[in-house]
């Protein structure tokens, strides 16, 4: 890598600015007023990465962990995170796509790019690409941005795939020890599916409360049916399901009702359960052993994990190589606000 630390005033281009000219009278110039247009974050060789581009990608990011975040408090936090390898991931692509480009490697890019947006327009059953396109401007990209986006990514996955998986092999013997050392990661918990009738404690004797709770066990004992009670009896939301809450795993229920539920058989009925909020009576309606699954069902998940095991070093021998054949520049003022170090 060759950095050349210069100053926004060093000559070198790093302010994108429009001189606007006011002629007051013919052919005399009155006034110059000059307007920034945009700012230079990073040279990568003859490239440029500016202000605009990472603002783009900066809202993207914001925009993504804003799906299914509606904490903003929390949404800033992982936002200022992750903020601060976003300058140098566009680093990193922009040098891939530099090396793709010098191997000869992007000639049918545009064609593979049309081709899987076509895909998965059709898959998610976009009529048309304008339509697609008001999608994402509702995303905050654009069909235009998305485009350049799966441009980069597949010329970076054909050259990574070349230079680097392709030489990686998996033999069936790591695969079979890498399943056998991870046996807990491929074997599914023992699952219940409850019933319940629940007594809520708020504004009530927790004495009256459990006298009720009683009363209905010694119905459910009576051979009367948990469902008809349950609608007849919980306060739950429940209730109008006769009582179904669904089905949970081994390690997702509070303790002292887990270990009661899973030593029950199917059809078996708890007996008075005293909870934080209430008094609770559950049923067991089904369950399922814990499962293991064959290896045959995740050899290609194994095989992913192996893949990525053992390209790492392999990917920091190829970035490496790539980053000490390129000019990398990063602004001053850039520096401290984003994790660009060793660049």
């Amino acid at each position: 890598m060759k950095v050349q630390p210069v100053g926004k005033s060093s000559g070198t281009g790093l302010l994108v600015a429009l001189v606007v000219v006011a002629a007051l009278g013919a052919g005399s110039l009155r006034a110059q007023e000059v307007v920034l247009l945009d700012e230079i974050v990073a040279r990568v060789n003859e490239a440029i990465i500016t202000m605009t581009d990472l603002n783009q990608e900066l809202q993207q990011l914001r925009a993504s962990l804003q799906q299914g975040n509606p904490n903003p408090q929390v949404l800033e936090q992982q936002f200022q995170q992750q903020k601060r390898g976003v300058l140098r991931t566009m680093i990193q692509n922009k040098m891939l796509v530099q090396r793709a480009e010098e191997v000869g490697m992007t000639s049918d890019v545009d064609m593979q790019v049309a081709s899987t947006l076509e895909e998965m327009r059709k898959a998610s059953g976009i009529p048309d690409m304008e339509v697609l396109d008001q999608y994402l401007r509702q995303q905050g990209s654009s069909l235009a941005r998305y485009r350049e986006t799966l441009k980069e990514r597949i010329i970076i996955d054909t050259l990574l795939g070349q230079f680097v998986y392709s030489r990686i092999t998996l033999l069936t013997a790591e695969i079979q020890a890498y399943y056998d050392e991870h046996i807990d990661r491929f074997t599914d918990n023992a699952e219940v599916e409850l019933q319940e009738i629940l007594f809520l404690k708020e504004g009530k004797e927790i004495s009256t409360l459990r006298r009720r709770a009683e009363e209905v066990l010694k119905k459910l004992h009576s051979s009367e049916d948990f469902e008809d009670l349950a609608r007849e009896y919980s306060e739950g939301p429940s209730a109008s399901r006769g009582g179904v809450i669904g089905s949970f795993k081994q390690g997702s229920m509070a303790a002292p009702i887990e270990e009661v539920v899973f030593q029950m058989e199917e059809g078996e009925v708890t007996g008075i359960i005293e909870t934080e909020y209430g008094l609770q009576i559950l049923k067991v309606v089904s369950q399922k052993a814990p499962y293991k699954r064959p290896m045959e069902e995740v050899r290609a998940e194994i095989s992913q994990a192996l893949y990525q095991i053992k390209a790492e070093p392999e990917l920091k021998k190829f970035f490496d190589e790539v980053r000490e054949q390129s000019y990398i520049y990063v602004a001053p003022e850039y520096q401290a606000e984003y994790d660009v170090e060793g660049l």
